[in-house]
């Protein structure tokens, strides 16, 4: 593990995920590449001026970013090196280019949580977009959340028929080995549903591939899946919980709410998305 990528916006809630990636990269011997994303300029048609100076906002939140980096290298704070870049763009596309283009194996952002439903609809998440896109593992930290070591993680594993060709149990054996944590696997199921001869041999799979690896296996029955992973990290001792992203139709997306983009809001813990 390299290199995190931490995008910064300098709110409260940027500050505190850059302190948890902080902690992180310590603990994995990595450097950190600081990224504050702009948005594209905002033209008043009335007097066709630009509401602001692109290259006087570039190089204001570059400066701020030295500091912040400063800070970090002070008294050893931060052990690896750290970058800083200011761009202009669309914020996803943006770090996208800079997972490719970096050599990026990690991602930490923060979350603002919103109260309501209608909250969380209307203005989405810049850290839940990125994880439906990105290609590497990306950690989503609540806001104000103190890093610990990460000794326990919990993972959403789903019945997928095609478990055997996606490479998400070796992602979550390879993290867990990472941190030398426990693993606690946990498959939802509907209420009063009878596990089915297709849910037995995935749960068989899994067992086999995770054989060498400190876990335990939960079954949690409830018809809502973000509910049954909540309450589960809310009562249980965990540090992490990893979801695997998964590629649906427009219309699933439509249809159906995502149980990532529900649980990143409502989380009390770090949510690690990865792909498989």
């Amino acid at each position: 593990m390299n290199t995190i990528l931490v995008p910064v916006d300098f709110s409260e809630t940027s500050d505190s995920a850059l302190l948890y990636a902080v902690n992180l990269a310590n603990c994995l011997s990595s450097n950190i590449v600081l990224l504050h994303v702009s948005a594209v300029p905002i033209y008043n048609n009335e007097y066709n001026m630009v509401a602001y100076t692109v290259s006087d906002n570039v190089a204001e939140s570059q400066a701020a970013l030295k500091e912040k980096a400063a800070l970090l290298k002070k008294d050893n704070v931060l052990k690896g090196e750290v970058e800083c870049f200011s761009e202009v763009g669309d914020f996803k596309n943006v770090m996208l280019n800079y997972i490719s283009n970096k050599n990026i194996d990690l991602v930490v952002m923060g979350i603002t949580g919103h109260n309501t439903a209608v909250g969380k609809v209307l203005f989405g998440s810049n850290a839940v977009s990125l994880s439906r896109e990105s290609n590497i593992p990306v950690f989503i930290i609540p806001n104000g959340y103190e890093y610990k070591n990460i000794k326990s993680i919990a993972y959403g594993c789903e019945y997928d028929p095609h478990i055997a060709e996606q490479t998400g149990l070796i992602q979550i054996k390879n993290i867990a080995s990472m941190f030398g944590a426990s693993l606690s696997v946990l498959h939802v199921i509907p209420d009063n549903h009878l596990i089915n001869e297709l849910e037995s041999a995935t749960d068989l799979f899994v067992e086999q591939k995770l054989e060498a690896t400190s876990h335990k296996t939960f079954i949690l029955s409830e018809d809502k899946a973000s509910t049954a992973l909540l309450d589960f990290i809310k009562t249980h001792d965990v540090d992490v919980i990893v979801l695997e992203q998964k590629k649906h139709s427009f219309l699933h997306n439509i249809l159906y709410p995502s149980t990532t983009k529900e649980i990143a809001f409502s989380s009390p813990i770090p949510v690690l998305t990865i792909h498989s």
